[in-house]
């Protein structure tokens, strides 16, 4: 560009970014076209297809490929100053050095900050910014459905609110300050921190009382809540019957009395008092809701991410991914071409708001979740919006459907007519609609929901009425032992075994056949399972029941979904939720091996029943009641190596489980695992904890149902992994047929057969489970400040909670809020930046030092040197590249023949000092400053520290860690060879010059990779190192950047062995998704998994090292069952066993 006019005339266009109303305007696009135009010419952009992105957030310091750089720029603007594109092609010399100087008097020569006069300061900006931003959350709140037409809201709220917004906090107060911004931060902090009322009644008087005597603010709560209210959305209380017979509600609205049960709707009054109904529900729209994600520009964008997203072949990180959802979308084109219409799930499960020890009281919320959202977004708390609230304190047992009335009416006026919507991210308006693709609960929810009952001999939906199941004799439950043969290959050998199993059987029966919708709904009419709604919530009881009910089928009702006219077409109608299916199977397993009174399956009724099942006469009580222990049974001995191990040697990181010695009860059983503490003794510790304890066997086939929950739970699911999975389960089952009595297994361990399916259907299982569900519900509990009105006090707070989420969006980014609090593993968040471009990576990581830091002397020579070089080679950058290519190509001219690991040797040692000597020998080369000073030697002092916080870990070195409760200082670098070690120090290493260039090492003690000596893998999945071992090659360093974290766990054993095998658990960071936040429990992908062994030989079902016999008695308690119809009121929800 010639220097014909002035510059920064010609480009004032790069800071007209938006008109009054917030729009971007026409001249910015047409000369931010001029920019690309430029930006595309460079050699950069050329070789590689990537530009520094000069917006105002990324500061020309991070490189992205054309279309990210031009949504920052239109969506953020340019950076201030930078009206010379130097990183885009321009140098200064591009212009007349005098007109740049009459232009700008402080005009330099290095391409620093240029601070124009007539440019806004930081602070202005940011002032306007905030105060720009109030303006936007009042027009998202009350945007209009057509930029050209009036607003389709109530002109009254609209601009008392917009007054609210323009109205200074107090004359000569900073610009942004006015009474709305106030009022919205003040409801925020109330949410955050979950303050009562007269908290905030405190505060609101002391900002009148310290603010000028002329200022605006609330003077009260409620003046605070009448404010913000308008930004707020829309709730209804509907009036029920006290037997939840109906809902007054509809063409009911206006009845007194039940049409049931003819019990009266309201209580008893004195004149002149209003009429106070005997019980209420509350319902909140969802279409407001759903239209607030649209107008919002934090999430309007996101709710296309389930279309736009590239898929991996194979590959399912999202519901988007999986069978059902095509299914859908192939079914109903026209829903599937508007990608802006809305995927949603159902949650429904019961708690307590008084606790387990609190009088009964069950209350049952609803949530609807949208799927739209990218993995990162999709599930979070703030989008599980409650949409229901049914009152305690009765159990809605079989009434469920009755409450449900209000959202289904809803929900088929999403599906056929839809509701006109404006989209802020396209500035457009569309008529939105939704459908609901699942619901989510736990197993007698399920049956709630679906209108098959979950308990008795055909309790699973998918076996239907061609299950093998059977009632035990003397046990009194239903067993499900040797169901699962019939699920195996034809012509397996298990089939046809008739000693292991249930003796004198073969098995030729095929799985059952999976029911579409269309043949599920035939089998419901063929019954005759007729609705609740009309019959009233009562109707469902024995007398009532559809014919064959409990011998043919287990339809109790047909369930109100049936009336959204999609509901047939879905593959997937009702999830089974893994987390209390995993949590059930795993105190099975440990209830019975550990023998627990009262819990233990293998009783004397399991013993009672063995002659008329299977062929076990070792196991047989003998005639004097004594009975032989079985093989999977532990000793008192090795009970004790098992809870000491637990209690002193099972450690894992900060953050990723509970403290598990806490759960050790007076060494004889495990008591208060959460179900999050059962996942991980499930998924990590199950596959290995065995293998000295139990015989081979039983550890295998334990190993196994581990090892499966955990393949299961990957967040990234390869659809070959699962079709593996789905014909693994059947045999995994089979192999602990083989072992545990008939009464050990129940309907839960029966469903681990269909999870596979269902994965292969939804996706992964965290968008089916009920772990977020259970936290939300823990909130809620929260929530209830008056217990006297529980339900109105959690709908007044979650009501509040959804305000001051959206409110939220809109404050200036350094208003910490919950949102944006810095969580423990909190890394800073802001990457180094320096004052020229092509700084390689290495010296722009985001990480944190933490714990105690000082400054020392390298302890070595040799360690700088080491450390040098290694920063040296790991710069990633073309340049370096160069150099060490040119470095090898010499070496090996001068020593032809030079083996591989000679030239890394030398490379080792020479590398630095040759490539010092080629940057100072080439006068003439333009060599960039980063270069010139990191081929320096590091300052001779480093900075070290106890932690250091990066990427989602939390590190410790092994001295600062080791006597912890947590294990912090184990370390993976995967390669073509994953190398294992322990961290013994966090160094910060600085470079002299100008850019003070730094990066963190950490040093670390490997252990001996070689497989087999040092490294062992085994069927399960199973990572072991040698403790005694270690790599006899000194390269003790790597950047921090490169390390991920493992936990290493010795076997519980019950004498020394002469090698020192510890597992390594690896950990997912926390807070992050590496396909693409919450717990760390999930590996991201697995890539392959073995089929398990079967044998059909005869096996040992005693212990031959006991030679004892122990008396069984019958301690008279039988496990309950849970049951939908069950009387007792006393529910709570499992947020007793969830940990936030």
């Amino acid at each position: 560009m010639s220097g014909s006019g002035n510059v920064y005339e010609l480009r004032r266009w790069m800071y007209l970014h938006r008109d009054a109303n917030g729009r971007v305007t026409k001249e910015y696009i047409a000369g931010l076209e001029t920019f690309m135009h430029q930006a595309d010419s460079t050699p950069l952009a050329l070789e590689s297809g990537k530009m520094f992105c000069p917006c105002r957030k990324c500061n020309n310091s991070k490189l992205a490929n054309r279309e990210n750089v031009w949504k920052h720029l239109i969506n953020r603007g340019f950076t201030p100053n930078y009206y010379i594109w130097f990183q885009h092609g321009e140098g200064y010399n591009n212009y007349d050095q005098n007109e740049a100087s009459s232009s700008n008097s402080n005009f330099q020569e290095e391409p620093v900050a240029l601070h124009l006069h007539n440019e806004p300061s930081y602070h202005q900006e940011e002032q306007m910014v905030d105060f720009d931003r109030v303006h936007d959350m009042v027009t998202d709140a009350f945007v209009a459905h057509d930029e050209d037409e009036e607003p389709n809201i109530d002109a009254k709220k609209f601009y008392e609110m917009l007054n609210a917004a323009n109205q200074p906090l107090y004359s000569g107060c900073r610009e942004g300050l006015s009474k709305l911004s106030l009022a919205a931060r003040m409801m925020n902090i109330k949410t955050d921190h979950n303050l009562p009322e007269s908290c905030m009644n405190e505060w609101a008087d002391l900002f009148k009382e310290y603010l000028p005597e002329d200022n605006v603010s609330a003077d009260s709560y409620y003046e605070i809540q009448k404010l913000v209210y308008s930004l707020g959305l829309p709730s209804e209380m509907i009036d029920v019957c006290i037997d939840n017979c109906m809902i007054y509600w509809g063409n009911d609205e206006k009845l007194e009395e039940c049409r049931f049960c003819k019990k009266p709707r309201f209580k008893p009054q004195g004149r002149g008092r209003n009429r106070v109904p005997y019980q209420r529900m509350w319902y909140l729209p969802i279409t407001d809701r759903l239209k607030r994600l649209y107008q919002s520009e934090q999430t309007a964008g996101k709710m296309r991410w389930h279309a736009e997203h590239t898929q991996t072949d194979g590959e399912m990180t999202h519901p988007s991914d999986a069978r059902a959802w095509k299914h859908f979308n192939k079914v109903y084109p026209e829903f599937a071409s508007n990608i802006r219409n809305v995927y949603l799930g159902l949650c429904t499960d019961g708690f307590s708001p008084f606790g387990m020890s609190g009088r009964q009281y069950s209350l049952w919320p609803v949530f609807l979740t949208p799927y739209n959202l990218p993995p990162e977004m999709c599930m979070q708390r703030e989008l599980l919006f409650l949409t229901i609230l049914i009152p305690g304190p009765k159990h809605p047992k079989r009434s469920l459907d009755v409450f449900l009335q209000p959202l289904i009416k809803e929900l088929k006026d999403l599906w056929s007519t839809g509701e006109r919507t404006y989209d802020c991210s396209t500035k457009t308006n569309f008529t939105m609609r939704a459908m609901l693709l699942w619901t989510i609960s736990d197993f007698p929810a399920y049956g709630m929901l679906s209108g098959w009952t979950t308990h008795g001999r055909l309790a699973c939906p998918y076996c239907n009425g061609a299950t093998d199941a059977f009632q035990l004799k003397n046990g009194r439950k239903t067993s499900w032992f040797d169901c699962h043969r019939r699920f195996l290959p034809i012509g397996h050998p298990y089939r046809r075994n008739k000693t292991l199993f249930r003796h004198k059987r073969v098995v030729r029966d095929t799985p059952p056949p999976y029911l579409t919708g269309e043949e599920t709904e035939k089998q419901l009419d063929y019954y005759g399972a007729l609705e609740t709604v009309p019959r009233g919530g009562n109707w469902h009881v024995p007398p009532n029941m559809p014919d064959s009910y409990g011998v043919h089928h287990n339809w109790h009702k047909k369930s109100i979904f049936w009336e959204l006219p999609y509901w047939k077409d879905l593959l997937l109608r009702h999830n089974l939720d893994v987390m209390h299916i995993e949590k059930n199977f795993f105190e099975n397993i440990m209830n019975t091996i550990l023998n627990v009174p009262g819990k233990t399956k293998d009783n004397i009724k399991s013993r009672l029943d063995l002659p008329d099942i299977c062929s076990r006469s070792e196991l047989h009580i003998n005639s004097n009641g004594q009975v032989p222990v079985p093989i999977f049974r532990l000793s008192s001995e090795k009970k004790s190596v098992l809870f000491n191990w637990v209690a002193s040697e099972v450690k894992f990181p900060d953050g990723y489980v509970s403290n598990l010695s806490r759960c050790v009860e007076k060494g004889q059983k495990f008591s208060g695992m959460k179900s999050h503490d059962c996942h991980v003794f499930m998924q990590r510790l199950l596959p290995f904890a065995f293998a000295e304890l139990l015989p081979t066997n039983v550890h295998e086939a334990l190993a196994g149902i581990g090892a499966f929950f955990r393949d299961l739970s990957t967040r990234t699911l390869k659809v070959e992994v699962v079709e593996q999975l789905q014909e693994n389960i059947p045999i995994l089952l089979c192999n602990l047929e083989k072992i545990f009595p008939p009464g050990f297994f129940d309907v839960m361990e029966h469903l681990a057969v269909h999870l596979p399916y269902e994965a292969l259907l939804r996706g992964p299982v965290h968008y089916g489970w009920m772990y977020q569900y259970e936290r939300a519900m823990k909130y809620l509990k929260g929530k209830a400040k008056n217990l006297a009105k529980v339900e109105g006090s959690i709908i007044a707070g979650s009501l509040t909670e959804e305000t001051s989420h959206f409110t939220s969006y809109y404050f200036a980014s350094k208003v910490r809020t919950r949102k944006r609090a810095p969580r423990r593993y909190d890394d800073g968040g802001v990457a180094p930046t320096y004052a020229v471009a092509g700084v390689p990576d290495i010296f722009s990581q985001i990480g944190r030092l933490g714990g105690k830091s000082k400054e020392v002397w390298w302890s070595s020579e040799e360690d700088a040197h080491s450390a040098h070089t290694y920063i040296l080679l790991n710069c990633e950058d073309p340049l370096i590249r160069y150099f060490e290519s040119l470095f090898v190509s010499q070496v090996e001219e001068t020593f032809p023949g030079i083996s591989t690991t000679d030239v890394d040797k030398r490379k080792d040692q020479h590398f630095i000092k040759w490539l010092k000597s080629q940057v100072d020998f080439d006068d003439d080369a333009d060599y960039p400053k980063w270069l010139h000073e990191v081929i320096q030697s590091p300052h001779v002092k480093v900075t070290t520290s106890q932690m250091y916080f990066t990427r989602g870990y939390t590190f410790h070195t092994y001295e600062y860690g080791r006597q912890r409760a947590t294990s912090n200082y184990g370390i993976c670098v995967k390669g073509e060879t994953d190398f294992y070690g322990i961290l013994t120090e966090i160094i910060e290493v600085e470079f002299p010059g100008i850019l003070k260039l730094k990066c963190v090492l950490f040093k670390c003690e490997w252990f001996d990779p070689v497989v087999n000596r040092g490294v062992r893998f085994n069927k399960f999945g199973v990572v072991d190192v040698n403790g005694g071992r270690r790599y006899n090659k000194f390269e003790p360093f790597i950047l921090a950047s490169q390390a991920d974290q493992v936990s290493y766990l010795p076997y519980p054993r019950m004498r020394e062995s002469g090698i020192n095998w510890l597992s390594v658990i690896k950990v997912t960071p926390r807070g992050r998704i590496i396909s693409g936040e919450e717990p760390p429990l999930q590996e991201e992908q697995i890539n392959e998994v073995e089929e398990p062994e079967q044998q059909i030989d005869d096996i040992l079902l005693i212990d031959p090292h006991n030679h004892e016999y122990e008396d069984l008695t019958d301690d008279g308690t039988d496990e309950a069952v849970e049951d939908e119809f069950n009387e007792n009121d006393d529910v709570s929800s499992d947020d007793e066993n969830v940990s936030d």
